[in-house]
């Protein structure tokens, strides 16, 4: 039976080409139509996402002189950090940064003394390591206090764990300074 309605159509078309012309190219244009409505939806997603990240990179294009100028800031803090770190195994140049200070505030450095690094307890990465050191100094009240100061603001970055600060005599004003501070270094 199906031979036989395939047949008709066939000798339909034999007799009626232009129709039958007509009919496929209908047929064939109305998948191609469908086709292309959904592949629309596609396009108009990608469309609105393509659309989305532009305005986002115009947005950073703006700022981008701003940007530059931050990240250039930034870079200038890293260097200024880097450049203030101690260098542990460096100990005559860590050394003279105390005697430094000590020419400066007309104090004198009795004791300076570099002690052993704790070593962490936590696994987590560090960033910076801390150096220890022992120092012990004489001098005016007002000269012990200006190397105290010298210390917290110096060059290098570093904190005071403790200090002790006895008079010498009750008639002078001559004072002892005990401090036990740490500096940063690299790991």
């Amino acid at each position: 039976m199906n031979n036989r309605i395939l047949a008709q159509f066939g000798h339909l078309a034999l007799r009626y080409p232009f129709c039958t012309v007509c009919l496929i190219l209908s047929i064939l244009l109305a998948g191609v139509g469908q086709w292309l409505r959904l592949d629309l939806r596609d396009l108009e997603a990608r469309q609105q996402k393509r659309a989305r990240e532009g305005d986002a990179m115009l947005k950073s294009i703006a700022r981008g002189s701003q940007l530059r100028t931050e990240l250039a800031a930034a870079r200038t803090a890293t260097q200024r950090i880097t450049e203030n770190l101690v260098v542990e195994k460096n100990i005559p140049e860590n050394f003279w940064y105390f005697y430094k200070i000590e020419q400066d505030t007309q104090v004198k450095l009795i004791e300076l003394q570099q002690r052993p690094t704790s070593m962490q307890d936590t696994d987590t990465p560090v960033t910076y390591k801390r150096v220890p050191y022992s120092l012990r100094l004489t001098g005016p009240y007002r000269s012990v206090i200006a190397y105290l100061q010298r210390l917290e603001n110096g060059s290098h970055f570093g904190r005071i764990n403790s200090f002790l600060l006895q008079r010498l005599d009750p008639k002078t004003n001559d004072v002892v300074l005990q401090i036990n501070l740490e500096l940063l270094s690299f790991p």
